[in-house]
């Protein structure tokens, strides 16, 4: 099964993310990790194994209380086999999406959706990502 790490501090905002996952519960698993050291000590402890048992992408916030965004992806950036986790970034404010947004792993900044279809919305692009459902054509 796929695995997306949630990289989060707010018990609400892992609540909400949780809820509009149950959707896609069969084929995408939700990983949380509540501080970008744990999130950092998680994935190093994933690499090890053949094959690693690493996310397929990361949604990340990026305002935390220890080891927040930036440096988590500084950490990625300078650790081998991470550097290449595609990661979604979210913040309360745009100010933190644009240095996020130099990271060659970023592939996408969002403001933190305040509403559950918001959310909902985030979490469909992340199963994209993430293989869980089809492509949608426009």
């Amino acid at each position: 099964m796929k695995t997306v790490l949630l990289v989060e501090d707010c018990e609400d905002d892992i609540d909400l993310v949780r809820i509009a996952f149950e959707r896609y519960s069969n084929a995408v698993r939700l990983e949380v990790a509540r501080s970008g050291e744990a999130a950092l000590d998680l994935l190093r402890c994933r690499q090890v194994g053949d094959p690693p048992k690493l996310p397929v992408c990361i949604l990340l916030d990026m305002c935390m209380a220890q080891g927040d965004g930036i440096w988590l992806l500084r950490g990625l950036e300078d650790a081998p086999g991470l550097r290449d986790i595609p990661v979604m970034v979210i913040s309360e404010t745009g100010d933190m999406l644009r240095p996020a947004r130099t990271f060659g792993n970023v592939v996408g900044a969002t403001q933190k959706p305040a509403r559950q279809h918001e959310f909902r919305k985030l979490v469909e692009d992340l199963a994209r990502l993430a293989g869980a459902m089809p492509q949608t054509v426009g």
